[in-house]
């Protein structure tokens, strides 16, 4: 190139046109600030935010921005999608609302609001409505066109996940070293038979400075009681259920009823076998320290669909993940030997053998039975779930027994012995309210709640449009890197640019000849399925028991029985924000 051109390198030829693009410095107007905080490793909401938010005030203050809306999520973890986060999907829902006050949306930290791959997921909804985004680790606004900007958002999202690994691996051998060495109460609710009191300071010196105390466990000598007399019967024959039942019967309080404080979440409604089944399994009675009996399991909310993201499940740890402390670390309630028999007991119940006799010849073949209203029928007089059971062969019924709730309270005197409902009963009549929604009188107007909550356009039309925003980024840095050669750039210099360029525009077509050509669904398209459905209760009635639960399951069914006056009130909730009730009456 010769003095007098106008391009002297490389960066200032493909940036200048970006350059023109940006808005002036004091320009970029109000915004809304967006943060988040996990307390998983203790941290101070408060604190969080302030740093948070302070750091995103000076990075947009020289500028001329203005913070003029906060939405900060405390609590939530970074692996949650946005539209999952209690804070970020009102910030979504912003998007929409050409009032809201802001143009952009400015972060302090990046790694705390993006996690894997979401920022790839949550730019184009930013996009479409004219959102900028302002990132203090990008220096600027994040631009599309911009490769390096991509890549580094891309690089934060990975980050993201890998820090929040680390962090939880830290703190778990952390935690687990602590049980181990000392013996060390890790927090939450105490076992059924200990309270927990303070323990002088805390052995940091930083945090005793801050005047954190230890906390140790001691006896309740009146549970512990209770828990060792449910160990001595578990020994003698006794089953979790008659336990549970002798228990209710003299009026000794469950530990939700002995402890309500700490267990708001509980119904308070008497001894539930499963209740005495986690006192004999809870090694902690022995006196020794006990982490890690379980783990968190991350598992995809819907497997079609993993950008909905993961929901965590309790899963009960390997042997081998489960620490216990070298020597006791509290007064034990029981023995090691009575624990480890009642485990052995346990053991050998489980195989089906009792004293003489085989073990073998009691065991019997698993079945599986299908409960196609699992979970989802409330007995109305004690607002209990009721459980499935078969009698007289294959025919199903839905139970709720007033043997496990508490003699003479207010609830077990108005409570039948037992009230059974049977499934072949309601299943029809359900199917037939179902198929009624689509019977001439609320066609239309379950057609329309269809066309308003199906959003698969919407989203097929935002992944085509960030595929062409692809293409065309592409096209115009092709174009620059052109205008570069015709200027005299040596092809040596700009080949590997170029050649990502042409990369990147072949993956984002490629994306689109595979994008789905057809529109969303119309109205006459839902009217000709649901004519070529016909009778919809019918079909339903013929339908497999795993297509019934599965059904249930997707409009939210949930049903409340009234024993009294043989009652089912139906309530479905299908499209999130509506619902939609009905009610069975008879022949139960």
């Amino acid at each position: 190139m010769s003095e007098g051109d106008e391009w002297t390198t490389l960066d200032e030829l493909l940036g200048m046109e970006a350059l023109a693009d940006e808005p002036d410095a004091g320009g970029i107007g109000r915004l809304a600030f967006y943060g988040r905080c996990s307390t998983e490793d203790n941290q101070d909401p408060a604190t969080s935010k302030a740093w948070q938010l302070g750091e995103a005030e000076r990075f947009v203050g020289p500028l001329g921005g203005e913070v003029v809306e906060e939405f900060f999520d405390i609590g939530q973890s970074r692996s949650l999608p946005w539209e999952r986060r209690e804070q970020a999907s009102e910030v979504l829902r912003a998007l929409k609302n050409p009032d809201r006050g802001w143009q952009g949306l400015v972060v302090g930290e990046a790694t705390r609001c993006w996690f894997s791959n979401q920022f790839s997921l949550t730019w184009p909804k930013f996009d479409r409505y004219g959102v900028s985004l302002w990132i203090p680790s990008l220096g600027g606004r994040f631009d599309p066109e911009n490769t390096v900007h991509d890549m580094a958002m891309t690089i934060t999202g990975g980050l993201s996940k890998s820090e929040r690994q680390h962090v939880q691996r830290r703190v778990r051998a952390a935690m687990a070293a602590q049980v181990l060495i000392d013996g060390r109460y890790q927090g939450g609710r105490p076992p059924y038979g200990y309270v927990v009191v303070d323990g002088g300071p805390h052995p940091h010196p930083r945090k005793a400075a801050e005047g954190q105390r230890l906390r140790v466990l001691v006896v309740d000598e009146v549970a512990a009681d209770v828990v060792r007399r449910i160990f001595d019967l578990y020994l003698q024959g006794w089953g979790r259920k008659a336990i549970a039942e002798s228990l209710n019967r003299e009026g000794v309080p469950c530990p939700s009823a002995h402890s309500p404080a700490q267990n708001r979440h509980r119904m308070m409604d008497g001894w539930q076998h499963s209740a005495v089944a986690a006192i004999l399994e809870n090694p902690r009675y022995t006196g020794y320290a006990v982490y890690g009996r379980w783990q968190k399991s991350e598992e995809l909310l819907d497997p079609d669909d993993v950008a909905a993201g993961y929901v965590v499940r309790f899963r009960r740890s390997p042997q081998a993940k489960i620490v216990r402390s070298r020597h006791p670390a509290h007064p034990a309630i029981v023995s090691v030997e009575t624990f480890t028999a009642a485990q052995l007991e346990k053991r050998r119940r489980k195989a089906g053998g009792r004293s003489g006799w085989s073990s073998v010849s009691r065991r019997r073949a698993p079945t599986k039975r299908l409960y196609v209203f699992r979970g989802r029928i409330t007995c109305s007089a004690c607002a209990r779930k009721m459980e499935g059971a078969a009698r007289r062969g294959d025919t199903v019924y839905y139970r709720c027994n007033a043997r496990t709730l508490v003699p003479g309270s207010a609830t077990a005197m108005r409570h039948p012995q037992q009230i059974y409902l049977r499934e072949d009963v309601i299943v029809p009549r359900i199917n037939r309210w179902i198929g009624s929604l689509f019977d001439p009188v609320h066609r239309e107007a379950t057609i329309t709640a269809l066309l308003e909550a199906d959003d698969s356009a919407d989203r097929m039309l935002e992944h085509v449009h960030t595929l062409r925003s692809r293409v065309a980024a592409a096209e115009v840095v092709m174009e620059k890197l052109q205008r570069a050669l015709t200027a005299g750039w040596e092809p040596t210099e700009l080949r590997e640019q170029y050649n990502a360029a042409v990369a990147e525009k072949r993956s984002a077509e490629a994306g689109l000849a595979e994008a789905p050509k057809e529109r969303g669904l119309s109205r006459q398209d839902l009217e000709s399925y649901v004519d070529q459905l016909g009778d919809v209760g019918r079909a339903l009635n013929s339908a497999e028991p795993e297509e019934l639960s599965e059904l249930y399951s997707s409009l939210r069914l949930a049903l409340t029985y009234d024993h009294a006056e043989q009652k089912l009130d139906v309530e479905v909730d299908p499209l999130a924000d509506r619902v939609v009730k009905s009610r069975v009456r008879g022949g139960t």
